[in-house]
């Protein structure tokens, strides 16, 4: 069986396991994120230049050289660049346990952790939303994350990096990714001089408001948090398709659209590495998958990754997000 290995960039338990060399319970948890959630697993984080952001410097034009002659001179010439600084935001919870109850189930310590994994999963799946979703535009105290670095076909930056798949209309079109994940261009950051990943501290016991009754009691509470950011220091490395599933003629079950548009994807990304992924819904890997099994096409292959067989197609993993949902048709 063809196995796909991954290595070169420092994963989120890459970072965690550098930064607490004795396997604290934070690296546990940056485990437990990854094996839920394979979005989170595949990007490479890498610790910011600031304490509040990341100043990122991009090149944005390279100049043109001379043809000389003999005994004739040159004007030296230098490249074009621009300075803009990523957004980082502060995800915070907190988890209380009546401190008799938890005595009821004999290990405490234990108790309390798998009461925290249902709150650790759902930072997982907000970071992934965000990364997707997420706008500073519209809420400025979170991250800026990929759809609206992508808005459109036409009349942005990044429009050439943007696919409209056949007729698209109203709200529930889907949105397939092709991310080339590198720690130089596209990553996830933490702030300058902290740790990477969730955080998890134990306050003790302390009073706290039933969600009972509104009374007062003890409890044990727990604070979880996690500060981050996207950092996109070239938009190329990223194309977005969307297509609509209501659109049974451009987008039909025997046709052959939708993997063209992925194989169109992978001719407008620049400079694909070993660590791009695809993203998708559910409802695009159905239609992906009807659309290959009616044309008998060998375009995907299962391969194993990180110890699970994964889809692959062209050689590229794809990966199911939940958090890519029915979305506005985009121009």
């Amino acid at each position: 069986m063809a196995t796909f290995t991954d290595s070169g960039y420092p994963t989120l338990v890459d970072v965690t396991k550098r930064l607490r060399p004795d396997g604290s319970v934070e690296t546990d948890m940056a485990e437990l994120l990854q094996k839920k959630l394979p979005f989170i697993q595949d990007i490479p984080w890498i610790e910011s230049n600031m304490p509040t952001g990341h100043l990122v410097t991009s090149r944005t034009g390279l100049p043109t050289p001379t043809w000389r002659g003999f005994n004739e001179g040159v004007d030296p010439t230098k490249t074009e660049s621009e300075q803009y600084v990523e957004s980082m935001g502060m995800l915070r919870d907190y988890s209380n346990v009546d401190p008799d109850f938890a005595k009821l189930h004999g290990d405490i310590a234990a108790f309390r952790m798998s009461e925290d994994k249902g709150k650790i999963e759902a930072f997982g799946q907000e970071v992934e939303r965000s990364f997707l979703y997420e706008s500073i535009l519209t809420a400025p105290k979170r991250i800026h994350g990929l759809t609206p670095r992508y808005p459109a076909t036409s009349g942005y930056t990044a429009s050439d990096y943007v696919i409209g798949l056949g007729t698209r209309s109203g709200t529930n079109c889907q949105s397939i990714w092709l991310i080339n994940w590198d720690p130089d261009s596209l990553f996830g950051i933490y702030p300058k001089h902290s740790v990477a990943g969730l955080q998890k501290r134990d306050l003790g016991e302390q009073m706290v408001t039933s969600p009972v009754n509104g009374k007062q009691m003890t409890a044990l509470v727990t604070e979880i948090s996690w500060d981050l950011g996207l950092c996109v220091k070239d938009y190329r490395k990223a194309v977005r398709l969307q297509w609509d599933p209501d659109d049974t003629e451009g987008v039909s079950d025997t046709g052959k659209s939708l993997y063209l548009g992925l194989q169109r994807m992978i001719d407008t990304v620049h400079d694909l590495g070993p660590h791009a992924r695809f993203y998708m819904s559910r409802v695009s890997m159905a239609k992906l998958n009807q659309q290959v099994a009616s044309n008998a096409e060998g375009s995907l292959q299962w391969v194993e990754l990180n110890g699970r067989l994964t889809p692959h197609f062209r050689g590229i993993p794809i990966r199911i997000s939940d958090t890519l949902t029915g979305e506005t048709a985009i121009s």
